[in-house]
């Protein structure tokens, strides 16, 4: 029988070791990541057994990448294990929603880890989310009242990090303007659809990288998504089914900008929900039609220069 994988994240490097040296002591096969969007793309790609995932690391937040797996057909049948040092009630709540465990992070840690991971090992049985109760002498943290807007409920969560923005925060449109967002590491063409879009009051937002892209559509709502396929960190097949996934992107209408000229790549891309498919060099008014066609953006103007060819590298 093949060893049961296990996800291990958290940006503790020395926590990170121990755990990972004492699970490959249990006889498990380890994967460790630092990051949340690394956890989800790795999560994605290896189907894992368990995931053992800190609430608060860069990119992001461990119960939201729970969230999101549970979404997910195949990695629904993951077991969960979050870890934090403050398992307050709303945590609680949420992980108790998903039949996820929670584990105190302390320097007992693993002293609670290790008969969870045994009992997997053994007989692979689901366990029950650890009972709220357990955790009654931690002061709890009341949930947010008020505003209960996605924006809102993600910052809370940490899976915004406002103390490092990443380049895709720090080029973010602003609130007046209505915005499109391009995920494509061409930036011969994103800078042409810049310019164009910019001309008719439109912003763009770039990202060069296709979890990036992903992660920018959570900030707010873009009018439409540009998806480039071959790109570094996801290519476009694996990023449009994150989107159309989630609840929070996927009316969002993603029109397919590629190089590639494939007829069973543009079925695919269509049957998993992209609203257009168009094939590298695109002029303008190829893009204009189907922007139109698939939002509420008005692109009529008097300034917009001459036609030109947005074309791949």
């Amino acid at each position: 029988m093949s060893e049961k994988q296990i996800l291990i994240a958290d940006d503790d490097q020395d926590l990170l070791e121990l755990l990972s040296l004492r699970c490959k002591q249990l006889g498990l096969d380890v994967i460790t990541v630092s990051d949340a969007m690394d956890a989800l793309a790795n999560a994605d790609y290896y189907a894992p057994q368990i995931a053992l995932l800190d609430v608060r690391m860069p990119g992001g937040n461990g119960v939201s990448v729970s969230e999101m797996m549970a979404t997910d057909e195949r990695l629904s049948q993951t077991s969960v294990i979050v870890m934090t040092g403050d398992p307050n009630e709303k945590i609680q709540q949420r992980c108790h929603e998903m039949g996820a465990q929670l584990v105190k992070k302390d320097q007992q840690i693993w002293t609670r880890l290790e008969p969870l991971l045994k009992a997997l090992l053994e007989d692979g049985a689901e366990h029950q989310a650890t009972p709220l109760a357990e955790f009654s002498d931690v002061q709890s943290t009341p949930a947010d009242e008020g505003d209960e807007s996605l924006l809102s409920m993600l910052k809370d969560w940490g899976w915004l990090d406002d103390s490092q923005p990443s380049a895709v925060e720090e080029e973010a449109a602003t609130d007046a303007a209505p915005w499109v967002l391009a995920i494509d590491d061409d930036p011969d063409f994103s800078i042409g659809l810049q310019k164009r879009l910019l001309s008719v009051g439109v912003q763009l937002v770039r990202a060069y990288r296709g979890m990036d892209g992903y992660r920018s559509a959570f900030q707010s709502r873009p009018a439409a998504i540009l998806l480039d396929y071959q790109m570094p960190d996801g290519n476009g097949e694996y990023i449009l089914r994150r989107l159309k996934e989630s609840a929070a992107t996927d009316s969002v209408p993603v029109i397919v900008v590629t190089g590639m000229r494939d007829a069973s790549l543009k079925r695919r891309m269509l049957a998993g929900g992209a609203s257009e498919f168009l094939s590298k060099p695109v002029s303008w008014d190829q893009l204009k039609r189907a922007l139109v066609q698939y939002t509420d953006l008005d692109l009529r103007t008097s300034i917009v220069p001459e036609a030109m060819v947005c074309s791949a590298v």
